[in-house]
């Protein structure tokens, strides 16, 4: 089927990050401490155990830059064991770092496919931080007509409004548009606004994405 638009999602479908456990480390020597990269991963563990007890942080730490820098902050607090300020640190310096933002290796082909035919790109995105700037970093923005912040919205995927501003600001409709995520409950929350969805399995970071399954829904030819 010809689309009138594509929207993307961002981390995991487009993007994923630079190890948070060298992260760790690297900051922890900037604070002259030395850790391995056993115990730098039993911490990144701790923190993700932590994160998900924080079940209200978590439910809104995409609503605003403030809530998710505190909600991130919070779960990050066993890196203070590490070296005080660490917490901080990770969210500045990794969390909300473009140059930790990594497109996979056919992200580029796959924009450059979608606005080589004329089809007009969204980034829509449930985040608390300015990702846009990762896209600069890379040069990828000069392919994305708009990106759509969770954060900047109030409202978060799967909720209907960030599909439907997506669609506004691109000037299409939704029954003409694909929205392309990694998330079953967030991105698919666009079939019901009237979005053409696919949803892509997991892969491990760096590996080929499989975005060539956007590019063939939409009948285009992969760029070269």
């Amino acid at each position: 089927m010809r689309y009138d638009a594509v929207l993307f999602d961002n981390g995991g479908t487009l993007t994923h990050r630079t190890s948070p456990v060298a992260a760790v480390r690297g900051l922890a020597a900037r604070s002259g401490v030395e850790i391995s990269e056993e115990d730098a991963a039993r911490f990144w563990r701790r923190s993700k155990d932590l994160g998900r007890t924080l079940k209200e942080e978590k439910r809104r730490r995409n609503l605003s830059r403030a809530d998710h820098r505190a909600a991130y902050v919070a779960a990050y607090a066993p890196f203070e064991l590490i070296a005080s300020g660490l917490a901080e640190a990770m969210y500045d310096e990794w969390k909300t770092n473009p140059l930790t933002m990594v497109p996979y290796p056919d992200t580029a082909a796959t924009l450059k496919a979608f606005s080589g035919a004329g089809i007009p790109i969204a980034i829509v995105s449930n985040t608390g931080w300015s990702i846009d700037a990762g896209y600069a970093a890379t040069g990828l923005d000069a392919f994305v007509s708009v990106f759509v912040l969770s954060c900047d919205l109030g409202v978060a995927k799967p909720a209907p409004e960030p599909f439907l501003t997506a669609c506004e600001r691109l000037g299409v409709s939704p029954e003409r548009t694909l929205m392309v995520g990694n998330n079953r409950l967030a991105d698919s929350g666009s079939i019901c606004v009237g979005c053409h969805c696919l949803i892509l399995p997991p892969v491990p970071p760096g590996a080929t994405r499989g975005l060539c399954a956007a590019v063939a829904a939409a009948g285009l030819s992969p760029a070269q």
